[in-house]
């Protein structure tokens, strides 16, 4: 027998023993796997519509003690998310800061993000009448000027405070909002989350499909709004120095700023300690392109960064950052 023979008895065996095991497999077995799936599937979708039930009933307080119970346990049991918080809030609160400062302000930092979710949950039953109760923005005169331009307002924010009431207090003032977003998965869980958001107002444009729709936006003088403080490898991202350390920022609010010449402005809302919130706009970062593209786009991110770290240092334990952001540790 040639090699070439033994070759292509061989390979008719192989395919003859995939076609046999194929036959062999069980039909049920695969039915079964399927109805444990969609039962998994009903049960989560059960169980996240219980808790928006149960959270959108509660008195708020009770919501909230609720929720800093459950962020204290969430600090307790993720390891990893709260390794990564504590050694945050090392390089935020600098190496003067005790052990024990850094550890409870990472802490209150779960406790505060559980109270974010319970307002999110709450959101559909949010109306414009609580908002203008709990919420104080100053600073607008700096977003209507940004606006008169015609060239729209790139709003740029971090992921502390409340973006959600944010986007409402902006939309209940008549402005037209668009922020970009990533989708969520499951497909069920994206349209839930995104819906509620598009029912109070707030425009959603997706990561995946983000350029077109953000220019068309801004185009139309309306506000974009990008939430940045994202780690990135040096491939994605621009070098900037944050809090004494080199890391790689997000581009995309300085470089959409210097294609558009929309003015980039900065926000945030903040929770005050009876649950109120007070908010700012700041003015639009003084700018000037040289004319060198690499140097502006760097230039101008490390002037949105030097603006948010004044914002984390005075409201450190409202800065939601659970994955590091520095390459190097700080802490342990």
């Amino acid at each position: 027998m040639t090699k070439r023979e033994g070759s292509w008895r061989s390979s008719s065996l192989d395919r003859k023993s995939n076609t046999i095991s194929l036959a062999l497999k069980p039909p049920f077995l695969t039915r079964l796997y399927r109805y444990v799936e969609k039962g998994a599937y009903l049960v989560t979708y059960g169980l996240f519509l219980g808790l928006i039930f149960l959270t959108q009933r509660l008195p708020l307080k009770v919501a909230y003690g609720i929720a800093s119970l459950v962020g204290d346990l969430l600090f307790l049991l993720w390891r990893r998310g709260r390794a990564n918080a504590i050694d945050n809030m090392c390089h935020v609160l600098g190496p003067g800061a005790t052990d024990l400062e850094v550890r409870g302000a990472a802490q209150r930092s779960f406790r505060n993000y559980m109270k974010v979710l319970v307002d999110f949950l709450r959101l559909p039953r949010t109306s414009q009448e609580e908002v203008k109760r709990r919420v104080q923005f100053n600073g607008w005169e700096h977003l209507d000027g940004a606006l008169q331009k015609g060239k729209g307002a790139l709003l740029v924010g971090l992921h502390l405070g409340s973006w959600d009431l944010a986007g409402l207090a902006l939309a209940g003032r008549g402005y037209e909002l668009y922020v970009v977003a990533e989708k969520q998965k499951p497909l069920w869980l994206n349209r839930l989350i995104h819906g509620w958001r598009e029912a109070q107002g707030i425009h959603i444009i997706f990561v995946d499909r983000l350029v077109r729709p953000l220019l068309r936006a801004l185009k139309r003088n309306q506000i974009a709004g990008i939430i940045v403080d994202r780690p990135l490898s040096p491939s994605e991202g621009v070098a900037v120095r944050f809090f004494g350390q080199n890391i790689f920022w997000p581009r995309g609010p300085a470089a959409i700023a210097l294609h558009t010449g929309a003015p980039l402005l900065i926000g945030y809302l903040v929770r005050t300690p009876d649950d109120r919130f007070q908010g700012e706009l700041l003015p639009p970062l003084d700018f000037r392109a040289s004319g060198d593209r690499r140097e502006d786009l760097r230039h101008l991110s490390q002037m949105v960064v030097e603006t948010l770290e004044q914002i984390i240092e005075k409201y450190p334990d409202q800065w939601y950052m659970f994955r590091r952001m520095w390459p190097s540790r700080r802490c342990g």
